[in-house]
């Protein structure tokens, strides 16, 4: 290359360099316009100091009504009661002492109430009392309670409805039966069976107590040790671990909350008032656009989630404390500020990345209304991110910190609660996760402001009958990227319910094999085949089943043998970071059973030719081949892989899925078609299932390759070693033999031959511009 080819280079890179004056500016208009509006000063400022200690003060009020309220109970059965509280059975219910007044002609007719001795509480109880004789001449009891208790006349009803152990003569021994009868649709009516049944139960224990001293045991036989709780855990250290659950969540969700509504603004908002264009018209690049807007919705959101953070915080720890809620019930106490500040630290990179992905999406949208639709499905897909380290036993662990959020989440979590050394371990992880996620955000948004069809997009209203007509009218050999997604769509949900359906696991090879056909076959092939019919007009194009070239096919094969230790060794590591529970591992036994039982043939025809074919053809055929157009390889490989890998059922086999999808979507890009990705499929699903049977085999070659181990066949440590070499080499050699090849233009040029009218060999179509979709 000559010195002035270089210059040019470089002045070309100068020239679409960001510059920070440029992005300066563009931030700063976007802040000043944004504090300019009193919705966003309210929504920013205003509503995080009034919300919470208006929250507060409700929270005083209504605690008065956590107080227990009167219950009312009827016991039917009172001669059953009386007949046992004699000798050494205590007594239930006691007569309720009355004052009587001095103008009171007669004496009153008894109350009761419950003992003292089988109650710690007996306020607030009001006990109606019934002899079984004054109710059998009415009708069933049974019915009689369940009556009373629907009608809500009474609370709960206890029905004695045979005599006691020991209280019947005739049948000393016949243990008696006492119905509690409550509705679970009454919250009342919970509380009261609540309380009657640890009345009964402590009744019933110092009934047995009294038995047993009568009979002269010693009483110390059923309480042989007492537990005392000891927490060596400081008060502070109590205090933290509280409130390191608490705010990382509300800080996240007011982070996520703050970076929507301005990016809306600043995009669809702009859209809505002519703005946009008069921006996108001056001499700034679209990178410096995207960097300015990004820091304006990144400082609102982050804005946001620290004026929300410390208005509850001081609001909160006032209020809890005031109706004891807290540790162990108590005092809340003041949350430790220093270790709070890695909080801050950790909201930086996430309020970037909630900031970016608010950006991109936004700049699809027309209109504010329209952006709102769009977000809030992005934020139904980000809570779970948040919800998880909320869930009990969630810990910070390799595997977890490879999560996006949860894992910056649960380090910050570790941090605060002064695990230093551990929190320092995944550091580098949670960092590096962090990273490419906002890298990848970050660049989606840069992307959707550099296409003129997502910032102007057509303004048509959106009509279904019009466009299904435009899908049969308007039919290419390939599909669109909306036929793609949607025929994805269809898929997984499919394949949602389908497995809902399945309620155990079939025991016979025969119900193995419908299990896995008929999702193969009518939820994965089915749908693809139909929508490929319907929707396109060649089923070898719309499919990728153009041959490649020779010189692939012997890759190829050596690819076939030599990924699958590597695929064993991944799933290795998969498992050690995501451990597969008790409960999974015996529900998938009967499973592992009958395949290792069944005829191989059959075995490998089921477990791997089946899904090969159905799998491939839908990932990395149909809906391959529909996301790869207008120039969108990574689109088409990531979107693929994220598809394929959540169709397997469970979490180790999806991510190892993941993985393998995009190693088979970046053969399926280079080569241009999905036959390889057919044959690479089908002998890693074959030396799978066929893995211990080679391993019994027992032939010296085998057995210098092999390893048994106690979870099973493994490949040596040397030979995967080797096979990663080799593999290496192999994808590196596919690259060369197809870096002359276009397959994305390649792709748009065939789908669009029975617009232009083309010959599908004709050499002009590989110089054709990627369709725009």
């Amino acid at each position: 290359m000559s010195e002035s080819s270089k210059q040019k280079r470089e002045r070309a890179a100068r020239v679409n360099r960001p510059r920070l004056e440029t992005i300066g500016l563009i931030y700063a208009r976007e802040m000043r316009d944004q504090l300019r509006d009193r919705r966003t000063l309210f929504t920013i400022i205003v509503l995080p100091i009034l919300l919470y200690p208006i929250v507060g003060m409700l929270l005083l009020q209504i605690a008065q009504f956590t107080q227990q309220h009167p219950i009312s109970v009827c016991v039917i059965g009172m001669e059953h009661v009386q007949s046992a509280a004699t000798g050494d059975i205590p007594p239930l219910l006691v007569e309720k002492e009355i004052e009587e007044e001095s103008d009171a002609p007669t004496k009153a007719l008894p109350e009761y109430r419950f003992a003292d001795a089988v109650s710690e509480d007996v306020r607030n109880v009001n006990v109606t009392t019934y002899r079984t004789s004054e109710l059998e001449r009415t009708g069933d009891l049974s019915q009689r309670s369940e009556t009373w208790v629907r009608d809500g006349i009474y609370d709960c009803v206890i029905c004695f409805e045979t005599p006691l152990s020991g209280a019947n003569p005739m049948h000393p021994n016949e243990q008696g039966t006492i119905g509690l009868f409550y509705n679970v649709a009454s919250d009342q009516s919970l509380v009261a069976r609540e309380r009657m049944a640890s009345i009964l139960n402590r009744w019933r224990g110092t009934w047995v107590r009294n038995r047993l001293s009568s009979a002269g045991m010693e009483l110390s036989v059923l309480d042989p040790f007492q537990v005392r709780d000891v927490d060596i855990a400081p008060e502070r250290t109590r205090e933290a671990a509280f409130w390191s659950k608490l705010l990382p969540f509300i800080m996240l969700i007011w982070a996520m909350t703050g970076a929507f509504y301005p990016a809306i603004d600043l995009v669809a908002g702009e859209k809505e008032r002519g703005t946009l264009e008069t921006l996108l018209c001056s001499p700034t690049l679209r990178s410096e656009i995207v960097w300015g807007k990004l820091g304006a919705v990144m400082s609102f959101s982050m804005m946001t989630a620290i004026l929300n953070a410390c208005s509850m915080l001081v609001t909160s720890t006032f209020v809890f404390n005031q109706i004891a809620i807290g540790p162990a019930g108590g005092s809340m106490g003041t949350p430790p500020l220093i270790p709070m500040l890695w909080l801050f630290v950790a909201l930086i990179p996430l309020s970037a990345l909630f900031s970016a992905l608010a950006l991109a999406v936004a700049a699809m949208a027309r209109s504010s209304k329209e952006g709102q639709y769009y977000l809030m499905p992005l934020m139904m897909l980000t809570l779970p991110l948040v919800l998880l380290p909320m869930l009990p036993g969630t810990t910070l662990s390799l595997g977890t910190s490879l999560i996006p959020v949860t894992g910056m989440f649960l380090l910050v979590r570790t941090l605060v609660e002064g695990h230093m050394f551990e929190a320092l371990t995944y550091v580098p992880t949670v960092a590096l996760v962090t990273g490419i996620c906002l890298w990848m955000a970050v660049q989606w948004a840069r992307r959707q402001f550099e296409s003129e069809s997502v910032l102007f997009g057509d303004g048509d209203q959106w009509e279904l009958g019009a466009w299904f007509r435009h899908l049969w009218r308007d039919r290419q050999l390939a599909a669109t990227p909306t036929v793609a997604f949607g025929c994805g769509a269809v898929v997984l949900v499919g394949l949602f319910f389908g497995k809902l359906a399945v309620t155990e696991m079939p025991t016979t090879f025969a119900g193995i094999a419908t299990l896995v056909l008929i999702p193969q076959l009518g939820l994965i092939l089915a749908p693809t085949l139909l929508m490929s019919i319907m929707l396109t007009t060649s089923l070898r194009t719309s499919l990728r089943l153009s041959l490649p070239s020779w010189r692939t096919w012997p890759v190829i094969g050596v690819l076939c043998v030599m990924l699958h230790p590597l695929y064993i060794q991944l799933a290795g590591w998969i498992s050690t970071m995501y451990p597969l529970s008790d409960q999974a591992a015996e529900a998938m036994l009967p499973f592992t059973q009958q395949i290792a039982s069944a005829p191989g043939t059959s075995v490998i025809l089921l477990m791997a030719f089946v899904p090969a074919i159905c799998e491939e053809i839908t990932f990395r055929g149909f809906i391959f081949g529909g996301l790869v157009r207008g120039g969108h390889p990574l689109r088409a490989v990531l979107v693929t892989a994220i598809m394929f890998g959540i169709s397997h059922g469970v979490l180790q086999q999806s991510i190892s899925a993941t993985f393998m999808g995009l190693l088979l979507g970046w053969i399926a890009l280079r080569t241009g078609s999905v036959l390889p990705g057919i044959a690479i499929h089908f002998s890693n699903n074959a030396l799978s299932v066929s893995l211990q049977r080679v391993a019994e085999l027992d032939l010296p070659v085998l057995n210098e390759l092999i390893l048994n181990t106690a979870n099973g066949p493994a490949y040596h440590p040397y030979w995967t070693a080797c096979c990663f070499i080799v593999s290496a080499a192999c994808l590196g050699g596919i690259y060369r033999i197809t870096q002359d090849v276009d397959s994305i233009n390649s792709n748009d040029a065939l789908a669009d031959r029975v617009i232009l009218g083309g010959n599908a060999t004709d050499p002009s179509l590989k110089r054709l511009t990627p369709a725009t979709q």
